[in-house]
């Protein structure tokens, strides 16, 4: 199976090639397009939304004109809206197309790094600086489910642009030489990040959007 991957922003182009083989470890990288044989995946970021949507016409040109692929994955934010709203809107958006392979759509909700919260030894036990001790008053994303991460009226952050900023907090304060930022993700980019992630979904049924993760790659 080949399966040709649209992105919305860094984070995902950074690191969505070292997570996809570790849900289905058949699967492996092909640089260019010329490069997919068997069992690969070529995956290319459209730099933010609303332009994704451009370049999934691209990629359904691209599907259509190489006959290689099965699939194709199309992995956006959901942002400020629900996660049905953003499904709907893009589901409406590829309605119609003619798309010779298969269509699957991630919806990654409300952003990346919602998912990225849902590993819970990024905390530790006793938090030592006063932002993340701040934020984790506001919301424990230990032991309540990321997805329902508020917005920071606090901070007038926007729950996406929190998320972010809750994430880099709880690196910063557990680990000395780590951070994380969307040009920049390389903390996330092992095994070990994955599973923790993972095995939240599994034993706790929270971050349910990246379920969508898992099964278009499957």
């Amino acid at each position: 199976m080949n399966i040709y991957t649209v992105v919305e922003g860094k984070s995902e182009k950074t690191v969505y090639p070292i997570w996809i083989p570790l849900a289905n470890p058949v699967l492996r990288l092909a640089e260019t397009l010329d490069d997919v044989k068997d069992d690969n995946f070529y995956i290319i970021s459209a730099g933010g939304y609303p332009q994704i949507l451009d370049i999934v016409d691209s990629a359904i040109e691209d599907v259509n004109a190489i006959h290689a692929f099965d699939r194709l994955v199309i992995s956006v934010d959901s942002d400020e809206t629900t996660f049905e709203e953003r499904l709907k809107e893009i589901s409406d958006y590829i309605n119609g197309k003619n798309c010779h392979a298969e269509i699957r759509i991630i919806i990654q909700h409300f952003c990346f790094e919602t998912w990225a919260l849902g590993n819970r030894q990024i905390i530790r036990r006793n938090p030592q600086a006063l932002r993340i001790r701040n934020y984790i008053n506001i919301f424990d994303v230990r032991t309540n489910d990321p997805e329902f991460l508020p917005a920071n009226q606090r901070e007038s952050l926007t729950r996406v642009r929190f998320a972010e900023k809750y994430l880099r907090a709880a690196l910063n304060d557990r680990y000395s030489n780590l951070t994380y930022s969307k040009g920049n993700p390389s903390v996330l980019l092992n095994e070990g990040y994955f599973t923790q992630v993972k095995n939240r979904r599994h034993q706790t049924g929270h971050i349910e959007s990246f379920s969508t993760f898992l099964s278009a790659f499957t």
